[in-house]
């Protein structure tokens, strides 16, 4: 993965890796910490990693730093002094239930986006609708779909480049203000 997906990863992630943080911890400087760990990790194994999977990754990293770090402090008696093993517990299902609302609620947002995306598509060229749908979202084969269409299969990947390139024309910025 180059460093500029890297950096673009840390920007969409590194809210949510410090909300959750904090919401264990109640300590702001100790949930930058939990941030820094976390994305340290996911640099040194990022090339491993499938692109599917990061957020996935990255917040089942940033609840399990939020365990150590709560862990550490509750051995060291630095930040709950008298917290007992059951309220401990109920902190870390508190952080647990925030992150998969957080979690649910980012995917939805995203939901709602692929499917204003597609349906804005589907006004500006019902034929590159068609074929993004049964190529690229339904992974039909392009030899089988270019036949359907009467069109050789390099005309079919030009029209599936045109249609990125719209999408990524005059959606871009709104995906990345999600």
């Amino acid at each position: 993965m180059k460093r500029e997906h890297f950096d673009q990863v840390y920007e969409d992630y590194h809210k949510l890796v410090l909300h959750i943080a904090f919401d264990g911890l109640r300590d702001h400087s100790l949930a930058q910490d939990v941030c820094q760990e976390v994305f340290c990790k996911l640099h040194e194994k990022i090339d491993g990693l499938d692109e599917e999977l990061i957020q996935g990754w990255i917040v089942r990293n940033a609840h399990r730093k939020t365990i150590d770090f709560l862990r550490r402090a509750y051995l060291k008696n630095e930040v709950y002094r008298d917290i007992d093993e059951a309220m401990l517990d109920q902190k870390l299902f508190d952080a647990g239930v925030a992150v998969e609302y957080l979690v649910a609620e980012e995917e939805q947002r995203r939901a709602e986006f692929r499917s204003f995306l597609l349906a804005r598509l589907k006004e500006k060229n019902p034929v590159w609708y068609d074929l993004m749908i049964r190529v690229v979202i339904g992974k039909e084969s392009t030899k089988a779909v270019a036949q359907d269409h009467d069109m050789t299969v390099v005309n079919l990947r030009m029209k599936i480049s045109r249609a990125r390139r719209w999408l990524y024309k005059n959606y871009y910025q709104d995906y990345q203000d999600l």
